[in-house]
């Protein structure tokens, strides 16, 4: 077997991977302007590009397995670099180039997910707070008279300001 099919696999990944990286970096700036529309859309394009990815992942698994075997590796899934050991110097070379290639976007896109996930966590804290505040503004406020029996409450529940000054 040629190392051919397996380069075009890992070629690909890394356009699918780059545009991925553009894809997260985008939702940051569609999180902090919390567009829902941008969002939702922006979320269907990055699980249509994570599912490409996983049967590109799974074609270079069988690609790697097949290569593998014709360089004589034992092993089951032989990784790039071990390939890499085995192949040409020019071959050798490409292989470990797109390697690294590919682990660095993959690092960029995780790091990108991490920031990400700070913002979406943080307005998560603030929606929370302020839905907290709101409830307690609109629920009713429990008094008692000096008999220790329950006042009935000031219709004042629903209200955000008072007219009380």
């Amino acid at each position: 077997m040629t190392l051919d099919p397996l380069i075009q696999n890992l070629d690909e990944q890394v356009k699918v991977y780059r545009h991925l990286l553009d894809v997260v970096r985008k939702e940051k700036d569609i999180l902090i302007s919390a567009n829902l529309d941008d969002l939702n859309e922006n979320n269907r394009s990055k699980e249509a590009m994570l599912i490409r990815i996983r049967s590109l992942e799974n074609s270079r698994i069988e690609l790697a397995k097949q290569l593998g075997a014709s360089l004589g590796m034992e092993s089951q899934s032989p990784r790039l670099l071990d390939i890499a050991l085995r192949l040409e110097a020019k071959d050798a070379d490409r292989l470990r180039s797109i390697h690294s290639v590919l682990d660095l976007l993959l690092k960029r896109v995780q790091e990108h997910n991490r920031k990400n996930e700070v913002l979406v966590q943080s307005a998560l804290a603030n929606v929370t707070g302020a839905m907290n505040n709101l409830k307690n503004v609109l629920e009713d406020k429990k008094t008692y008279e000096r008999k220790g029996e329950k006042a009935k409450p000031a219709n004042i529940s629903g209200q955000l300001v008072s007219r009380e000054a």
